[in-house]
């Protein structure tokens, strides 16, 4: 699900320019910043609209667990980074992912300690509840600690946009159907097809070309190790990326753009002459 929210603009122009101090990556032509207390995003994080705002998208939660330990009404924060795409930026254009680890949301250890998936692994995909919150708590996303890994359970991620911005200009993009492509990215690797592409044509997405696995392997589709999930058309015929993956409606600078945190996301791979923030 995607949240867009207009908000006062409250980000000043100046912090637009980094200086040279500051640390970005990719090294040769930085795109993200290592700056996370400025007293503009300071401001930003503890504005009254903000908190609402967040406030409001934790209410669509709820727990089964009236006990656990756990609030969707009082919103905490951690602090992010700060991203200017250049214009024509392809180099660190995002493919569509899912953040919140990859192997793990396999793994017994990972988020198989809350169970957050079993009503997919049992074949009942249609009974599974993405805004169930207490089986989140005790999920390791971040076993195998990789780089801008998060352990906490982030409800959702978010973006405050300091520029107009519109589709083809390298916005977000996101797939909406969140139930749906999280139970078939999860049980993509129990199955295999009969023939490839080249020998079925537009029948190779047939169900009848599609057979459960005789026997299990250890290869999951897109998911590596201390990386995201990463979704493409090639291992993921059936997501239908090219048509599933939308973009985000256009945004002004203040406006605030929020995904639920098992959301598919990219980067479009182009954009026009114009700096985003």
């Amino acid at each position: 699900m995607l949240f867009l929210t207009p908000m006062p603009f409250l980000f000043c122009k100046s912090m637009a320019t980094p200086v040279s101090f500051l640390i970005g990556f990719p090294a040769d032509a930085p795109a993200v910043y290592e700056l996370y207390w400025s007293p503009s995003q300071i401001l930003a994080r503890a504005h009254p609209n903000l908190i609402r705002t967040q406030a409001f998208l934790m209410s669509h939660w709820h727990s089964v667990n009236k006990s656990a330990r756990i609030s969707t009404s009082h919103p905490v924060t951690y602090a992010d980074r700060l991203r200017i795409r250049q214009p024509g930026d392809v180099g660190f254009a995002l493919g569509p992912h899912v953040d919140g680890g990859s192997c793990e949301r396999w793994e017994e250890n990972g988020y198989g300690r809350g169970g957050v998936y079993n009503e997919i692994f049992r074949g009942n995909w249609e009974a599974y509840d993405p805004w169930e919150s207490s089986c989140r708590l005790p999920v390791v996303s971040d076993l195998y600690n990789g780089a801008g890994g998060c352990s906490m359970f982030r409800m959702f991620q978010g973006w405050l946009s300091m520029s107009d911005t519109g589709a083809g200009e390298g916005t977000l993009m996101v797939n909406p159907l969140l139930g749906k492509a999280t139970a078939y990215f999860l049980l993509r690797p129990f199955f295999r097809p009969r023939r490839n592409h080249a020998d079925m044509g537009s029948a190779f997405l047939d169900a009848i070309n599609w057979n459960l696995e005789s026997e299990t392997t250890s290869v999951l589709q897109g998911a590596v190790p201390s990386n995201c999930q990463e979704l493409n058309d090639a291992l993921h015929p059936h997501l239908g990326l090219e048509s599933t993956m939308i973009h985000v409606p256009q945004v002004r600078p203040g406006d605030y753009v929020a995904w639920h945190c098992d959301c598919e996301l990219g980067l479009f791979q182009s954009q026009s002459l114009t700096i985003r923030y």
